[in-house]
């Protein structure tokens, strides 16, 4: 597994980690080295390994820096410390990148030799601030514009969903692709420009809209639970569920964790009342998965919101935890995918199944999950759109169906006036995993749900096909 490496000291480094901590724990597996342990955060996602000694020590070093360390980060106060620790960490990883900030006249010969090597000098940071704001000079964009993420440079990784793709076949909402960068020159963006891995994507937008588009395009086809997190969070509560449901879910989860690109499956149980039955489960321990039993009485909305903090990138659940209404609320405020158990083991489904709506135009978070999730476990992808007066929704067809050609997925559309989808599911034969978007109408009461117009809040009544509820980016919601 390729680390990260981040030696850190002083204010600087605490808000570099801090910022990783809150917003892209996810990205990388990082190994953290400091000397002071406040450091280290009271809760440690998966992707984080955190050490505390002495730095300048080259055995200690040598301990953690091996083949796996692509990238070394060098975040420290005193200059004599960041000269000491790079000739050490040099000496112990030829290949690394290495990066650090240090003034100009301090640069050993060493450094100034080492193509590897990216240095800051923060004295010319500083001074390219007060330029930007001198009056009558041409604003350049450092830092992004102004600041908040509105403008981003993207390179597009090979086997990212967006790269083999014309440019007027991506969603654009609240956000455009100015440009491309390939090869040392800016190709203006066009309908008909296709994006090429390596490209350097030039967007501008909503800041919020853009960290979701940069998730989505360093994604690499078939890395689910990421960009979400790295872990599968089993949900048991023994009050209301019996044995047969229980070993029913775990199966699910097992499988699911086996198939993913997950880090590890942690099974929660609430209300604990079988020792016979605990016994059991704590027996399928191991070094990828976690058995936790709470004996506190915590409801499913307290641990839930208390794991949180581990960053979920899945949560499972069986439909009776899901039928209550505070729960869903819950779920729906975290904006991390929730798989909910049906009556079919997810073993034996070898199709997923979507149902189109207007609102799904303009939101690719849920195509993208289904079509990561369904190369994963090799499933074929049926796409339903029905409407009765006949106007379909083409241009949503044409997306997934230019999806499909990216993940090497069989797609089935199926355009009707007559069969309601809900109807067509309920009666089908075919094992499905139905993906629908965790659209706010979920998470409200249920009361005559039945009656509703709303065709994924009826859906979510459904508990015979497993089913993946994806959140929506939050501006969408």
């Amino acid at each position: 597994m390729k680390k990260t490496l981040i030696i850190a000291d002083g204010s600087v480094a605490k808000i570099f980690l801090n910022t990783i901590l809150d917003k892209y724990f996810s990205n990388n597996h990082y190994v953290i080295i400091a000397k002071d342990t406040c450091f280290v955060p009271s809760n440690i996602p998966s992707s984080f390994e955190f050490y505390t000694f002495d730095y300048t020590s080259e055995y200690r070093l040598s301990r953690l820096i091996n083949s796996d360390i692509t990238d070394i980060f060098i975040v420290l106060e005193d200059n004599e410390e960041i000269i000491q620790t790079y000739a050490l960490t040099r000496n112990l990883s030829k290949k690394a990148r290495i990066v650090l900030f240090l003034l100009q006249d301090l640069r050993t010969n060493q450094m100034l030799n080492d193509s590897n090597l990216i240095m800051l000098d923060p004295e010319l940071i500083i001074s390219n601030k007060f330029i930007e704001r001198l009056p009558n000079v041409p604003l350049i964009p450092r830092s992004f514009g102004l600041g908040q993420g509105e403008i981003m440079e993207i390179n597009v990784p090979t086997g990212s969903i967006f790269a083999h793709r014309h440019i007027g076949s991506i969603q654009q909402k609240k956000w455009k692709i100015i440009g491309i960068y390939r090869r040392g020159e800016l190709l203006l963006s066009s309908h008909y420009v296709i994006i090429q891995p390596n490209d350097s994507l030039l967007v501008a937008g909503d800041p919020k809209v853009l960290n979701d588009v940069y998730m989505q395009i360093k994604s690499d086809i078939g890395q689910f639970p990421s960009p979400f997190g790295k872990d599968i969070f089993l949900y048991i509560d023994m009050s209301i569920q019996p044995e047969q449901s229980i070993w029913h879910d775990i199966q699910n989860a097992v499988f699911l964790n086996q198939n993913l690109k997950s880090n590890k499956l942690f099974i929660r149980i609430l209300n604990p009342c079988s020792f016979e039955l605990l016994d059991r489960i704590k027996a399928l321990e191991s070094s990828d998965v976690n058995v936790r039993v709470d004996y506190t009485n915590l409801n499913f909305e307290q641990m839930i919101l208390k794991d949180a903090q581990k960053r979920p990138g899945l949560i499972i659940i069986n439909h009776r935890i899901f039928a209550f209404r505070r729960n869903r609320k819950v779920l729906f405020s975290l904006s991390i995918p929730v798989f909910k158990t049906g009556w079919e083991h997810i073993e034996k489904c070898k199709t997923s199944f979507v149902i189109l709506s207007e609102d799904m135009g303009n939101d690719g978070n849920v195509a993208s999950v289904m079509f990561d999730i369904s190369k994963q476990l090799d499933l074929d992808i049926d796409v339903y759109d029905f409407d009765p007066d006949a106007s379909y929704r083409n241009d949503i067809v044409q997306s997934y169906e230019d999806l499909s050609r990216i993940f090497h997925r069989k797609i089935n559309i199926i355009q009707t006036d007559s069969t309601n989808p809900i109807l067509y599911i309920q009666d089908s034969f075919v094992p499905y995993v139905h993906f629908i978007p965790f659209v706010p109408s979920i998470s409200k009461i249920k009361a005559f749900s039945f009656i509703s117009i709303d065709v994924h809040k009826i859906a979510s009544l459904n508990n015979k096909n497993p089913q993946v509820f994806i959140p929506l980016p939050k501006e969408q919601k």
